[in-house]
C-alpha cells in the first residue's frame, strides 16, 4: 500500500491511497480541497492523472477538504463518495 499527500493546509488537503497487491493498483483520492487544475498538477508529480483514480472520498464538508472534489470527479468521471454531513451541508461544485 502506498500513500502520497498532494498537500495539506488551509488552501487544500488531498491524499492518494494506492493498493499494493492489485494489478492494476486501486487508487482513491481522499478529500480534494484543490480545484481540478491544481489537483491535476499535483497528481502529475506522482505520475498520475485524474482518470487513474478509481474514486474520490470526501471526509467532511470543510472547504479545504471539499473544494474541487465534485468538479474533479465530474470532469474525470470518478465516483464521488461523501459523508451524510457533507450531503446535508450541500455538496457544492
Amino acid at each position: 500500500m502506498r500513500f502520497a499527500s498532494l498537500g495539506s493546509g488551509s488552501e487544500g488537503n488531498a491524499l492518494v491511497v494506492e493498493s499494493g497487491g492489485a494489478a492494476p493498483p486501486i487508487r482513491i483520492l481522499i478529500d480534494c480541497g484543490f480545484g481540478p487544475a491544481r489537483a491535476r498538477q499535483r497528481l502529475e508529480r506522482l505520475g498520475l492523472a485524474p482518470r487513474d483514480l478509481h474514486a474520490i472520498f470526501v471526509t467532511h464538508e470543510h472547504g479545504d477538504h471539499l473544494g474541487g472534489a465534485a468538479r474533479l470527479a465530474r470532469t474525470a468521471g470518478n465516483p464521488l463518495h461523501n459523508t451524510r454531513g457533507t450531503v446535508a451541508a450541500g455538496l457544492r461544485e
